[in-house]
């Protein structure tokens, strides 16, 4: 485990996803839920990875 956190400037980089898809994923259990550190929401790479890889082999 690196500790590298995403922003969700990031998350959205990453995906192509608009931020407010991404909240309604999380809500619907479709995405992992952010860490919050004060007010800010940061997603460990590590659990990002894993949806990812999730996503990827149930496309195959």
């Amino acid at each position: 485990m690196d500790g590298q956190l995403y922003t969700l400037k990031d998350i959205c980089k990453l995906t192509g996803y608009h931020f407010s898809t991404i909240y309604r994923m999380i809500a619907r259990d479709e995405f992992p839920k952010p860490v919050k550190i004060g007010v800010a929401s940061r997603w460990p790479k590590e659990d990002f990875d894993a949806w990812r890889a999730k996503c990827l082999q149930n496309a195959a």
